[in-house]
C-alpha cells in the first residue's frame, strides 16, 4: 500500500510539473457511450432465508450514454469532471410457467448515475497523447421495469445508492479544440427499488395469470468493468 501512495504521489506531481504551457481551456464538455460488463438482480434482497437473499439474476453486456463538464485547474493537468449517465439494462429472465402454458415476462432496469470524479493527467511524448488516472464518488438513481404478460407492476419507491468509482485510461488531444478517450472504470452503482402489480390478475390467451398483490422489492447492482468512450470539445 504505501508503495501504491508513492507511485500515485510521483505520478501527481508528474503531472502538475509538466503541464502545458500553450493556450490553455478550461472547460470541456465531453460526450460519452459506455459497455458495462456486468449487472445483478437481487429479487429477495430482506429475505431471512440466505439462499433466497443470495439468489441472483445476472446481466451482461449492455449500454450507456452519458455527458460530462471537466474543469482544468490553471498551469497543472488535474482536472473534475461531473457526469451523469442512462443506462438501461434489456434482458434477464423472459418467460415464466404456469400449469396450461408459458406466458411471457420482461425484467430489466435502467440506472442514472451522477458521479464527481478528480482525474490526473500524465503527458507523453508532446504532450498530445497522454495516461489519464482518476477516482471519485457517485449517487445512483434507478428503477425496475417488470412485467407479466404485458402487464407492468410500476415502481411504487425506490431508493438512492451511494458509491466510489476508479479508472483509468488515455486521452488524445487532436487539436486545441476538440480531444477524444478511452477509458476503463470500476464501480459497483447499487440501489433498491419497490415494485407493485394494480390488478389482481391478467389475461393471457385462454389462462387467467394470477398476480402478486404484495409490494415486492429487489437490490440492483451495476458492478464489473466500464468501457467507455468519449469524445471532448473544450472551450
Amino acid at each position: 500500500m504505501r508503495g501504491v501512495l508513492v507511485m500515485c504521489t510521483a505520478a501527481f506531481m508528474l503531472a502538475s510539473a509538466s503541464a502545458s504551457q500553450g493556450q490553455e481551456r478550461m472547460f470541456t464538455v465531453v460526450a460519452r457511450g459506455s459497455l458495462n460488463t456486468t449487472g445483478r438482480l437481487f429479487p429477495n434482497p430482506n429475505s431471512v432465508d440466505p439462499v433466497a437473499r443470495a439468489q441472483s439474476f445476472s446481466f451482461s453486456d449492455f449500454y450507456g450514454v452519458g455527458a460530462e463538464l471537466q474543469y482544468h485547474f490553471s498551469g497543472s493537468n488535474v482536472f473534475l469532471g461531473l457526469s451523469s449517465e442512462y443506462i438501461r439494462n434489456n434482458g434477464g429472465r423472459n418467460i415464466v410457467a404456469t400449469a396450461q402454458r408459458v406466458v411471457p415476462v420482461e425484467d430489466d432496469y435502467r440506472v442514472i448515475p451522477v458521479e464527481l470524479t478528480g482525474y490526473f493527467r500524465i503527458p507523453v511524448t508532446d504532450g498530445a497523447f497522454s495516461i489519464l488516472m482518476g477516482g471519485g464518488a457517485g449517487v445512483y438513481f434507478g428503477d425496475r421495469h417488470y412485467t407479466i404478460a404485458g402487464v407492468e407492476a410500476p415502481t411504487t419507491a425506490s431508493s438512492t445508492g451511494y458509491g466510489i468509482h476508479v479508472l483509468g485510461g488515455c486521452g488524445y488531444r487532436v487539436n486545441e479544440w476538440f480531444s477524444i478517450s478511452a477509458e476503463v472504470k470500476f464501480r459497483d452503482a447499487q440501489f433498491q427499488t419497490t415494485n407493485a402489480f394494480q390488478v389482481p390478475n391478467v389475461k393471457y390467451g385462454d389462462v387467467s395469470v394470477s398476480l402478486p398483490q404484495r409490494p415486492f422489492e429487489s437490490s440492483i447492482h451495476t458492478d464489473g468493468m466500464v468501457i467507455q468512450i468519449g469524445l471532448g470539445v473544450n472551450f
